[in-house]
């Protein structure tokens, strides 16, 4: 992970969106690779196991790894990780490969932007290692999340399943801003895909963040001028 981002990020070990972009699409895509050429991938096996794929390989690519570590003793982790190895290897779980995951194209550039306007605290544009560290566990948890609620692995959630989902992500909202989200962020038929639950996500979060750095009393309400307002929401 930290190979990858300095390989990318370079002498300033910063990335913008665009270089965020390129890290998070080829984890992606090593992961769907392994998916694709394996029918069923062994995740989460130590370095250099007796897992799936060669020898000293990294299994399951740096989103997995990473979700595995942080979600693998609830249902959301077991949900995105799938069932243990029924041989008994220790830290060794399987996923089939369904369409949500399979048909995944990458981030798009609007989620990316608003990935690293999330996490940009000196709004410089960039992110440096420990907060694109920040976004993974975000990004790990979002993915659990999504994966647990698509029953059907058709890679979109409707509107009772984003209530689940954004539930189970710890964002507990009242009926009118989730008809909101689904009009925001939904298809034509009221359908989120998984891009857009991130881009959803990634949102609500900001504007959690930003309303609670001012309610430093906890006591649900916290005042902004209009200046304030528009400069804290316009880079989000």
């Amino acid at each position: 992970m930290e190979k990858l981002f300095i390989d990318i990020a370079g002498d300033d070990m910063e990335v913008d969106w665009m270089e965020l972009k390129q890290i998070l699409d080829h984890s992606m895509k090593d992961d769907l690779s392994k998916l694709s050429a394996n029918g069923v991938a062994q995740l989460g096996a130590p370095p250099g196991g007796g897992g799936s794929g060669a020898p000293g390989g990294n299994d399951g690519g740096l989103l997995a790894l990473l979700c595995s570590a942080l979600c693998k003793d609830n249902a959301v982790g077991q949900a995105f990780m799938g069932n243990n190895d029924p041989g008994g290897g220790e830290g060794v779980v399987t996923v089939a490969p369904s369409s949500s995951v399979m048909d995944y194209g990458g981030f798009s550039k609007d989620v990316c932007r608003s990935m690293v306007a999330m996490l940009d605290v000196d709004q410089s544009g960039k992110l440096g290692f420990e907060e694109f560290r920040t976004l993974l566990n975000d990004i790990a948890k979002w993915k659990a999340v999504f994966k647990l609620y698509d029953r059907d692995g058709s890679g979109r959630l409707g509107a009772f399943e984003l209530r689940q989902a954004l539930n189970s992500a710890g964002y507990h909202l009242n009926n009118r801003v989730l008809n909101a989200l689904v009009h925001r962020y939904g298809s034509r038929d009221g359908k989120i895909a998984f891009d857009d639950f991130i881009m959803c996500a990634v949102k609500i979060k900001t504007m959690i963040d930003i309303f609670r750095e001012r309610d430093v009393d906890g006591t649900n309400m916290a005042t902004f001028s209009m200046e304030e307002w528009v400069e804290k929401t316009v880079y989000s």
